[in-house]
């Protein structure tokens, strides 16, 4: 299983969970509610990732323990998101610059509105493709979101399925210690 991809996407998404939920519907382009997405606080922002399931060819049996090992350790940073990048945080923006890492990727299903995060998308590259699905809940200060990524052969059939629960909450003021990523380039 590309085990690699996968964890490159999810941390892209990982970093798009803290951001604002483009709401339309992926297939027309309209808006999928009159309600705005909520966007994120700035502030320090902390979160945690826990592999819920992990399934493939030569998965070995031990892979959901020693992924959880991996994110375990990094949940301790903390990211400032400043006011710049919360006012140009939106998910659909990054999986579009997805394209830019190998992978060509569209919205096939995007239902967010208020604090809900529904969407699928499909990423195609040299690699293989995936399909990606989130589900949760995003207002200013917290995230919930469940994310399954699923690799696909060739021919279509599943390669492999991983699905990750990412939380995240914001801790107050940006700090000394927080790692402060650069700011997301304008929407076009």
């Amino acid at each position: 299983m590309k085990k690699t991809l996968m964890l490159a996407i999810a941390s892209s998404l990982v970093l798009a969970a803290c951001g604002d939920k483009a709401a339309t519907d992926g297939k027309t382009g309209k808006a999928a509610s009159n309600e705005p997405a909520v966007k994120p606080q700035p502030g320090s922002w902390t979160s945690k990732i826990e592999v819920v399931d992990i399934k493939g060819e030569g998965v070995p049996a031990n892979a959901k323990d020693q992924m959880n090992q991996m994110f375990a350790g990094m949940s301790g940073i903390s990211v400032c998101l400043t006011p710049e990048a919360a006012a140009k945080e939106d998910i659909a923006t990054k999986m579009s610059n997805m394209g830019a890492q190998g992978r060509d990727c569209t919205i096939d299903e995007e239902n967010n509105s208020g604090t809900s995060v529904d969407f699928a998308t499909t990423c195609k590259g040299a690699g293989g493709n995936m399909k990606i699905a989130a589900k949760g809940t995003s207002d200013a200060t917290a995230q919930d979101v469940t994310m399954t990524m699923t690799a696909l052969k060739a021919d279509g059939s599943e390669e492999g399925t991983i699905v990750m629960r990412v939380t995240s909450a914001r801790k107050g003021e940006c700090g000394p210690g927080d790692i402060t990523p650069p700011t997301p380039a304008a929407k076009s």
